[in-house]
């Protein structure tokens, strides 16, 4: 089989308040690599972010502000590492998007994203806080789809709850990515943090971005106000201790 691709996780969000989110994410430690009218992309500490300009009402296409979309990018010329990405099953096919070629992945759930060419960063710009990863969520009725592809596309697992309802997998080239068994398929925004979540609190809340601490039974979390005025963004405690979960072996 050809060679697995190296693959950086870089999700996509929509929202109608860009500044909202460059404050937000300026406090998280990204820096911005790319920047386009309604299109910016921030390196984190492992993985990266894309934020985009949400679709006007009745515009009939595109995506409404506070939805995710899943996506990545490839190290490999996009032609084989989408071919390689078919060879191991992923329902994969090199094809024209609005933002120009691409591997355009459609999963038996109605998952739908891309694989794209990096964003260059010519300057080598590092994430501030390199202990901060992008980890965004596929709700997958049936998990196995999602892991079918993920596993396809070059991920690796990391961490399995022992019941199956929870799995998440490490990209070679940086980011974090889970997989959450739930009723709808679908996509959520989150970041995994190695250290103290408090410590986002007080620089979220230096920049009047008000974010909660929430003690769980997996560990603590942070929900930060999502500037578009929907669901909280967690960032997550890494668990020091597995309890229900174990360390995958593969």
């Amino acid at each position: 089989m050809s060679p697995r691709p190296a693959l950086t996780v870089r999700p996509i969000r929509f929202t109608d308040d860009i500044p909202g989110w460059q404050t937000v994410l300026g406090a998280l430690g990204a820096v911005l690599l790319s920047e386009h009218p309604g299109w910016l992309v921030y390196q984190l500490g492992a993985g990266r972010l894309a934020v985009h300009a949400a679709s006007g009402a009745g515009s009939g296409s595109g995506s409404p502000a506070g939805t995710t979309v899943l996506g990545f990018e490839t190290g490999m010329p996009l032609a084989e590492a989408v071919a390689s990405a078919a060879e191991r099953g992923v329902p994969v096919e090199l094809g024209g998007t609005g933002h120009g070629e691409a591997g355009i992945v459609t999963a038996a759930d109605g998952t739908s994203f891309t694989l794209d060419t990096p964003t260059p960063n010519p300057e080598d710009l590092e994430a501030t806080r390199p202990e901060l990863a992008v980890l965004p969520i596929w709700h997958a009725p049936r998990p196995r789809v999602a892991l079918d592809v993920l596993d396809g596309l070059g991920m690796r697992r990391r961490v399995i709850e022992e019941d199956g309802s929870w799995v998440d997998l490490t990209a070679r080239s940086g980011g974090l990515h889970g997989v959450h068994r739930r009723e709808e398929a679908g996509a959520e925004l989150s970041f995994e943090l190695e250290g103290d979540v408090a410590q986002l609190q007080e620089a979220l809340a230096e920049v009047g971005v008000d974010a909660q601490l929430h003690e769980e039974s997996f560990g603590r979390s942070l929900r930060i106000a999502d500037p578009d005025g929907g669901a909280p963004v967690w960032v997550v405690e890494r668990q020091p201790d597995l309890y229900s979960y174990a360390l995958s072996e593969l």
